[in-house]
Formats: C-alpha cells, structure tokens, sequence
C-alpha cells in the first residue's frame, strides 16, 4: 500500500512537471527565436564586412582591432561611462523624493506624486524637445534668465562644447528618468510596517540611526533592482542623448548606442555595428554585475529572515 502511495506521488510530480515545462515553452520559444537567434548571428556578422547591399565578407577578428585601435575608441567608451553614471544623479533625487513624500506631515500627497512623475510620463524625445528648446543658446528661457541675472556673461553654445554637451545630457537623463527610481523606492518604503520606526523611537534611535537601522535595510532590495534597471537602460538608449547633440562634437557623446546606429544606418556597416553592440553588451555586463551580486545577496538575507 505504501508503494503504490509513493508510487502515485512520484507520477503527481513528474505531471506538475511536465505541466510547468509546457507552460514554460512559449516563453522558451519566444526568447529563442527573438533573442538567442539574432544575438548568436550577431556574433557571427561582427566577424564580417556585412554591408547592406552586398556580400558579406569574412575578416575575422579585424573589425575589433580595428574598433579597439579607433582614435575615437576610447573617447566613446568615456562618454558611455559618464552617460552611465546619471543614475547615480537619479538615485540621489529619487531618493530625497522619495524620503520626503513619505512623512505623515506632507499634505496632498497623491497630488505631489502626479507632479513628480510628469517627467517620467511623456516619452524621453519630447522631454528631449523641451530641454533643447529651454537651453537654446538664442531663444532660450533658462539661458534668458541665467543672462539676466548674470549668471552668465553671454551665451553658451552648449552643442558644440564638450563639457557643457555632456552636463546637458547629464541633466535631461536625470530629470527624465528619476521618477521612474522614484516611484519603486516610495513603494517599497510604503510597505515598511510602521510598528518598526515605533519601536526605533522608544529605543532612542534618533533620525539617521532610523534610516540606518529600518528603512535602508528595507529599501536596498528595491534600490539595487531600479539602479540595475536603470544602467541597463541608460546604456541601450539612444533617443535623448542623440536628439541633443547627435554623439558630437566629434566622438565625445557618442556612446556606445550611438556609435552603434551610426556604423549600421549611416555607414551600412553592419559587422561593425554588431561588434560595437557585443562590446556594449560586454560592458553592461561589467556595470551591473557588482550591482547583481548585491541584490543576490539581499535576496539570500531576506530567504534566511524569513
């Protein structure tokens, strides 16, 4: 009798398996057709001249020397480092925001949660719009007011002026794209029970140690996740950075997603383009891992707690 139970135990599991890899190929299938097949030809053309009209042909390894000896190689990879690094701006923002929309004695809250993602809400090209319209050197608001109180003593062509090109840039990712950090922070700060910051207080704890000891512990799950999101889109978006000033001048906000467009649509160069994108790939990789590491870690500490 015991056999026979066991036995009908063992046929219920490998049925609920079974069950699960059905249910798991469409999106098996989805992934293969739609992501493994394009990115394993990828590799396979970045060892090509693949143009657009025309045969491929076989070089090698000679489009990667060729990138890593570029004169622009290591300016573009500077650019995409820099351009990375506006979450960090995002983080820092979304953060304080957040923070403070979750005190009891804010008042009309929904209402300040609206206005602080209206950024976030319209599509990043016309935020884009906006900006380089606020900042043009001749007809802008911002560059009006920055005259008239003498903040600046003439206009700032900022287009064709490295450092100010990648300030600007630096500043339209951020006011764009902060809300998005913003809104998973506030929320995973709403799901802290409050019991906890009553039981800080009667021990004593003052407003750091608070945050110290029960918010950031709750909260780090959530920030590494937004973070790693948020690189991983940074570096695979081109719209903002290439509306404002086209990668230029010359190379120096070219970031890898840019170099990449301009080898496939305006050169043709296909092979290249597809080596450009490994090394993108390559290099979020490299960018998100510590970042990967950290939410592993929080979600074994989290299992352990539970």
């Amino acid at each position: 009798m015991q056999a026979k139970t066991a036995m009908g135990k063992r046929w219920a599991m490998a049925e609920d398996t079974w069950l699960i890899v059905l249910f798991l190929l469409p999106t098996l299938a989805f992934l293969i057709f739609l992501l493994w097949i394009p990115f394993l030809q990828g590799i396979w053309m970045s060892f090509h001249h693949w143009p657009f009209i025309g045969e491929p042909k076989w070089l090698g390894l000679q489009n990667y020397r060729d990138l890593v000896t570029a004169d622009y190689f290591w300016t573009v990879i500077k650019a995409t480092l820099i351009y990375s690094l506006t979450t960090l701006f995002q983080l820092i923002i979304a953060l304080i925001a957040a923070l403070s929309l979750n005190q009891k004695f804010i008042p009309l809250k929904e209402v300040w949660r609206g206005i602080m993602l209206m950024p976030y809400a319209m599509p990043p090209v016309v935020t884009g719009a906006i900006w380089m319209y606020l900042l043009d050197p001749d007809l802008g608001m911002v560059t009006h007011y920055l005259l008239k109180f003498g903040i600046l003593s003439e206009p700032v062509y900022w287009a064709s002026d490295p450092t100010w090109a990648k300030w600007v840039i630096t500043l339209v990712a951020s006011w764009t794209f902060w809300p998005f950090m913003f809104l998973i922070i506030l929320a995973s700060l709403q799901s802290i029970p409050e019991s906890y910051y009553e039981l800080a207080e009667v021990y004593g704890a003052n407003l750091w140690q608070r945050f110290r000891v029960v918010t950031l512990p709750h909260i780090r799950g959530a920030i590494l996740t937004a973070v790693i999101i948020r690189i991983a889109w940074n570096l695979a978006k081109i719209d903002q950075p290439f509306q404002l000033t086209g990668g230029g001048p010359g190379y120096e906000t070219s970031v890898l997603s840019i170099l990449t467009y301009r080898f496939a649509y305006l050169s043709g160069n296909f092979g290249m383009a597809f080596t450009v994108g490994l090394f993108l790939v390559a290099f979020t990789f490299l960018l998100i891992a510590p970042f990967l590491r950290g939410f592993q870690a929080q979600v074994r500490q989290a299992g352990r707690r539970g």
